[in-house]
């Protein structure tokens, strides 16, 4: 399987521009990983994976790298809820 993401806005508040692609991009590939090694829930589409808002989450980790992996941990949840 394979799957295209495109994320249409991702605010990170008071990061740097480099903090924001560290974030960015520990997102992409954890999101990558998750779906590479679950895939999407049965009976669950592209689409349904394009309506996901998460709102503002609670951040629990400190760098910008940990940030990514806990936001895209939280969207693959929201997923299989």
């Amino acid at each position: 399987m394979s799957a295209v993401i495109e994320i249409d806005t991702l605010r990170l508040e008071g990061m740097t521009e480099d903090e924001g692609r560290r974030t960015a991009n520990a997102f992409e590939a954890t999101l990558a990983d998750l779906l590479t090694r679950d895939g999407l829930p049965p009976g669950k589409t592209r689409e349904d994976v394009e309506d996901i808002d998460l709102g503002h989450l609670q951040v629990v980790s400190q760098t910008p790298e940990g940030i990514g992996r806990d936001l895209a941990r939280a969207l693959f949840a929201e997923l299989w809820q």
